[in-house]
Order: structure tokens, then C-alpha cells, then sequence
């Protein structure tokens, strides 16, 4: 009976001691899984230098003498675990935390929103930080400070084909990761790469510029016309005058892969702000794009009296405690740079721009449910 009694404690002793033992492996694996994440990407010494190649084809055509601006907006962080924007383009960029770009179904719409923001004013305010031209379908940078880069590229146009070839803007970090989630490091330089998305278009577009006005109750305070000065990639194309007569519409031609900025000037006080918005329609291969200017009103804080105030307390129909300071309403500022709207295109070749950062939720679940998988095998067997 005794014997009995031993066998039957060493076997529920074993099978308690292989549970302890898988939930211990489980633990142990997902901490190493954390290490090896960490060691693998590693930091990145911000001492060394970085490069950049970028290829220029259409299909099997590759490019000569595209002209290339690189303006640097970003740097690594001084202790080289993630990147930043740099203070100039923070201050106008409506997305400030890249380490917050987690989740991959908008990380693509948040990098569309800087690079909106930051190239008019990268192309007219600040300029390239480095200018390359193309050579046998290959444009390349050496001596780079690492960091986040703006991609910009001139058109081909070819007569014979009746088309110009136009290459997307981008933004790319130097370095980049590889397929292990490693830094790109050979040669004592960090490097990064990537294909420039092309299109080829109509030899010339049409462009229609619109002007709308939101000031509901103070039409009275709108100019009768305006200047709006329009800027062809940073540079003065043409400055017009807006109206009734001309139904606050302006409308040119010319050719594909330009960027168009504009400046507007309005006489007086009176406070606006400006937002811009564009649309592209293609009619049997006929482009035309629509920019609306779109000015807001917004009343000063304290407006002046009428001409005939009513009495403070009418006797009649006195107020019900009114408040001292009433709020008002808030109405969107003026936003520094009014530039084109345009895609986020494809980089073919060029990955992610990484982040540093790992989820830790999982764990303390994962340990609960190994903890609770071996109390209820003890009572288990216990029962047994």
C-alpha cells in the first residue's frame, strides 16, 4: 500500500514539475525574444557619417541628368535610438511624434501629412542641404549627416513621346534597416537606398486657381480683390489679381511635375485665415488641377459697438446672470506656407522609416495564464 502511495506521489510530482517547466521555457523565451529584438537593431553612432542612392527608371529606361535636391528635416537623437524632426520643420509639421508610429494602417497617411507640410517650405524657405545629378539611372550622396531626408526631382521631358516623366518626392532615413531589422552599415558609413516612383503624363497640364470666401454676416469687410502670387517650385511664375470680375478665378497651362505655391496678399486689418486644397481630374488623358484658396473670417475679440447699443438692463427683459468674459468661438490660424497637396508616393526599395520600441503588454498576460495552467493541474491531481 505504501508503495502504491510513493508511485502515485512521484507521478503527480512529475507531471506538476513538467508544468513548472514549460511555463518557466515560455517566460524564459518571450525575455530572450525582447533581448535579441534590442540587440538586434542596436543604437546608431551618430559620430559616423551616412550615404544615399537613388535609382531613376521608367520600366527598363533608365535616366541621365535628373536633378536632384536633398533637404535634410530630421535628425537621430544625441543617445542614437530613434529620429526627430529638426525644430524648424517641427514647429509647421501638424505630426511632431515620429516614436508614436506604430500602428501600420495610418503610418503612411502620417508621413504624407509632414511631407505636405514641409516641402513648400523646404523648396521656398530654406533650400537643399545637397544637389546631385543623375548618371547612368543613379543619383548618389556621400558625407551625409544621418537623419530624415526630403527627396525632390526634376522632370524629363521627352518631345518624341509626347510626355514628361515625373518622379515622386519622398522622405528616407539614412540609415536604414535591412530585412533582419539590422542598421545598413558597411565601410565604416551608414547607407540607404531606394527607386524613385516615376509616371509618365501628358506633356502639359491645365491649372485652375479658385478663390472662397467663409465669412458668413461680414461680407461687407471683403476686399474687392486680392493678389495671390504664384510660385512655380519656389520661384515667382506669375501674380494675378482676383475678383468679381473674373469670378476670383485665374487659369494657366504648362508642364507636368511642377510644384505650385501660392502667396496671397490682402490690403487692410481685416484677419483671414487661409487654407489650401486641391483636386486632379484626367479627361481622356487631359489633366487638369484645381486649387481653392479658401478664406476665413475671424471676428477680433472684442468687436466694436454698434451704431445704436442696446440699454445695458433693459427693464423688461433683464439678463440671467450673463457672464463676465464670454468666450468665443476659435477659428484656424494662419498657416505659414500655403503648398500643394500631393500623394505620398511609393518608395520601391526604400523600407520604413524605423522606430525604435517594443509592446510589453503581452507579458504580464502571458505570465498569468502560466501561473493559472499550473494551479489547476496541482488541484487536479490533487483530486486524483
Amino acid at each position: 500500500m505504501l508503495k502504491l502511495n510513493e508511485e502515485s506521489f512521484m507521478k503527480r510530482f512529475s507531471k506538476i514539475l513538467k508544468r513548472i517547466t514549460m511555463a518557466a521555457c515560455v517566460i524564459s523565451l518571450m525575455f530572450s525574444g525582447k533581448t535579441m529584438t534590442t540587440q538586434a537593431r542596436g543604437l546608431i553612432d551618430t559620430s559616423k557619417k551616412g550615404s544615399l542612392t537613388i535609382e531613376y527608371k521608367y520600366g527598363d529606361r533608365h535616366f541621365d541628368g535628373v536633378e536632384v535636391n536633398i533637404y535634410k528635416i530630421g535628425s537621430v537623437s544625441s543617445d542614437g535610438s530613434f529620429f526627430e524632426l529638426d525644430s524648424q520643420y517641427k514647429a509647421i509639421s501638424p505630426v511632431t511624434d515620429l516614436k508614436s508610429f506604430t500602428d501600420k494602417a495610418t503610418v503612411d497617411e502620417q508621413w504624407k501629412k509632414i511631407l505636405d507640410a514641409v516641402e513648400p517650405y523646404a523648396v521656398n524657405t530654406v533650400g537643399p542641404t545637397a544637389t546631385t545629378t543623375s548618371n547612368g539611372g543613379y543619383a548618389k550622396f556621400t558625407g551625409l549627416d544621418l537623419g530624415i531626408y526630403l527627396v525632390r526631382s526634376s522632370t524629363v521631358v521627352d518631345e518624341s513621346e509626347e510626355c514628361t516623366y515625373v518622379f515622386s518626392s519622398f522622405l528616407i532615413s539614412v540609415p536604414q534597416l535591412d530585412s533582419s531589422d539590422n542598421w545598413i552599415y558597411e565601410g565604416g558609413v551608414y547607407s540607404a537606398s531606394a527607386t524613385c516612383k516615376c509616371e509618365k503624363e501628358a506633356l502639359n497640364e491645365e491649372f485652375e486657381l479658385l478663390k472662397r470666401w467663409n465669412d458668413a454676416g461680414y461680407e461687407n469687410l471683403r476686399p474687392s480683390s486680392i493678389e495671390v502670387v504664384i510660385k512655380r517650385d519656389g520661384e515667382e511664375y506669375a501674380t494675378v489679381t482676383l475678383n468679381e470680375e473674373n469670378s476670383w478665378h485665374y487659369s494657366w497651362s504648362d508642364k507636368s511635375g511642377y510644384m505650385w505655391t501660392f502667396e496671397e496678399r490682402v490690403g487692410g486689418d481685416i484677419n483671414y485665415s487661409v487654407s489650401l486644397s486641391d483636386t486632379r481630374s484626367n479627361d481622356d488623358g487631359k489633366v487638369k488641377i484645381t486649387y481653392v484658396l479658401t478664406n476665413t473670417y475671424n471676428p477680433p475679440d472684442n468687436p466694436p459697438p454698434p451704431d445704436n447699443p442696446p440699454p445695458d438692463n433693459p427693464p423688461d427683459n433683464p439678463p440671467d446672470n450673463p457672464p463676465e468674459n464670454p468666450e468665443t468661438p476659435g477659428f484656424p490660424s494662419l498657416p505659414e506656407v500655403l503648398g500643394a497637396i500631393r500623394n505620398l508616393p511609393e518608395v520601391l526599395g526604400a523600407r520604413r522609416l524605423p522606430q525604435t520600441g517594443l509592446l510589453w503588454w503581452p507579458i504580464p498576460i502571458l505570465v498569468i495564464v502560466g501561473v493559472v495552467l499550473i494551479v489547476k493541474g496541482i488541484r487536479k491531481n490533487s483530486k486524483a
